[in-house]
């Protein structure tokens, strides 16, 4: 009975091995998708193909996907209010952009407008991830630095900017697929390549704000979150909150 008893128990703790090992695989695969939305996200984005990206990466079943980029000092929640303004506004805003360059380089014609003008560049990267899934796997949470550069046209010329953000994301599994769900962008600085972010604020010298774009769209929902931009006159802040473990997203705090 002993040798039997033993056996049994040698088995469940087995079991109870297995069992831990499979969840702490999933959570590394989980994790790896998670990383690769996001790179999509940056690789989309960087080619001006925000109804693709949209309609492949973002949630479509979730009634409150959101964006909220702090520049722009709103949120827009729901999938029309996104698609009214990262597709429908950027898709206006690109073809502005597009005339700009060709007062600028008459003797240069596009291929499509559908792409971004020649000249312009968009160009993000992704560092220091941190991603925390939750223990029923149908939610998880990540924030990333990102810096990059942008190429636009500015009185006349092409000009090149350094452009640093921060992104804090929910993602949710729609029919076993990992899902953006709420996205929100937190820009440190934005200054001329040839220019310090120190200088450009003193200078106070910076882009043209989206706002300021004819047909922007104003946002539908009021800001969930509170950022600055880099200022040599201000502690360096905490933010976006860093995600912590959780087992369900109830538990947690929303990005």
């Amino acid at each position: 009975m002993e040798t039997l008893d033993r056996k049994i128990s040698l088995l469940d703790e087995r079991l109870t091995f297995l069992e831990m090992e499979n969840k702490r695989l999933q959570k590394a695969n989980d994790i790896l998708e998670i990383q690769n939305i996001m790179s999509m996200h940056e690789y989309y984005h960087g080619a001006g193909k925000h109804k693709e990206e949209l309609d492949a990466i973002w949630a479509q079943q979730a009634a409150d996907v959101a964006f909220e980029e702090a520049a722009v000092h709103g949120r827009y929640v729901g999938l029309q209010a996104v698609r009214e303004f990262y597709v429908k506004f950027f898709g206006r805003f690109f073809k502005l952009i597009l005339e700009e360059t060709r007062i600028i380089f008459p003797q240069l014609k596009d291929e499509s407008e559908d792409e971004l003008p020649f000249g312009v560049q968009i160009l993000h990267t992704l560092t220091t991830p941190v991603i925390e899934v939750a223990e029923d796997g149908e939610t998880a949470k990540g924030v990333w630095l990102s810096p990059g550069h942008v190429t636009l046209p500015i009185n006349g010329r092409l000009q090149a900017y350094w452009h640093w953000d921060r992104y804090a994301v929910d993602f949710i599994k729609e029919f076993g697929k990992w899902k953006i769900w709420h996205f929100f962008v937190g820009k440190d600085f934005t200054t001329p390549y040839e220019k310090s972010w120190v200088n450009a604020v003193l200078d106070s010298e910076s882009p043209p704000q989206l706002e300021d774009v004819p047909g922007f769209p104003k946002p539908n929902a009021k800001s969930q979150h509170s950022y600055s931009e880099y200022s040599p006159f201000k502690v360096a802040e905490y933010k976006p909150r860093p995600p912590e473990p959780y087992s369900t997203f109830s538990e947690t705090f929303s990005y």
